[in-house]
This record gives C-alpha cells, structure tokens and sequence, in this order.
C-alpha cells in the first residue's frame, strides 16, 4: 500500500519533469530549453525523433502511469471509468514512444529546430514592423552598412 504510492507518486514527479523538460526543448530559447535539447540529443539520444516524439510520450507514460497506480491504494474500484481513463492513454503513449524508436521523418513543425527557426523569424518580422513604424532604422548583417557616395578621380 505504501509502495504502491510512493511509487506512483515517482512516476507522476518524473513524468512531469519529462513533459516540462519536452516542452522547454521544443518551445524556447531560454538556457533551460538549450540544456533540455542537448541533453536529448546528446547522451539520451534515441533516433531522430527522441525530442519530437520519444520524450513527450515516455513523460505521459510515466504521468499517466503513475495516476493509474495510485488509483489502486486511494480505493478506486477496478471496474471504474476512472482506471480506463488513466489506463488507455498510458499504454497508448507507451505504444507511441516504441514507434518514436523507428526512425521515419516527421513533419518539419514537429521537431525543435524548426520551431526555433519559425521564433526567430516571427521575432524579425516584429523588430522590422517596429522599425517601420517608429521610423528608425537599426542597421543589420551584411548589407546593413550605408552605401558610400561614389567620387571619381577628379574629386
């Protein structure tokens, strides 16, 4: 009885952990969100798609799991709607990170990278909207720098 919810309560605490640290690498530019993808893709790299698939539905598992297992010692009787509601989504998610395993490509907004790079350039068209409407023009890259008056030889 006690094991069954100190472990369910494990289970729910690593669980969201792994949620929260799924969603800082997908999500955001903070220091948290670059630790959170290089840890996933460096030592606990699975394939392709740990960040975008694996690690959502591993976190889900052990959340979900974890609300299943305590539903026992809390006096939840087994025939309860509340056991299937717990019960089916946990063993989907583990079905879905076993086929995270199998490396097929999945679609660009699925994967970290790609929302890092869809941020960036909503943050650039912000910046440019800005400058536009506040009339200052804040130089940029390469080609930032003003064109220099050309002058012959003559002076």
């Amino acid at each position: 009885m006690v094991e069954d919810i100190f472990f369910g309560t494990i289970c729910i605490l690593v669980g969201s952990f792994a949620v929260v640290a799924w969603w800082f690498a997908m999500f955001s530019d903070s220091d948290w969100g670059g630790l959170a993808r290089e840890g996933l893709s460096g030592i606990f790299s699975l394939g392709r798609n740990t960040v975008a698939v694996i690690e959502p539905a591993v976190g889900l598992f052990l959340l979900l799991g974890g609300l299943f297992g305590l539903s026992d010692p809390l006096g939840i009787d087994d025939d309860s709607p509340i056991r299937l509601l717990f019960g089916a989504p946990a063993l989907a998610s583990l079905v879905v990170a076993v086929l995270g395993l199998i490396p097929f490509r999945l679609p660009g907004w699925m994967y970290p990278e790609w929302q890092l790079e869809r941020r960036r350039r909503a943050q650039e068209a912000a910046r440019a909207n800005w400058e536009h409407e506040t009339g200052s023009i804040v130089s940029r890259g390469r080609h930032a720098a003003p064109p220099k008056t050309a002058t012959d030889a003559d002076g």
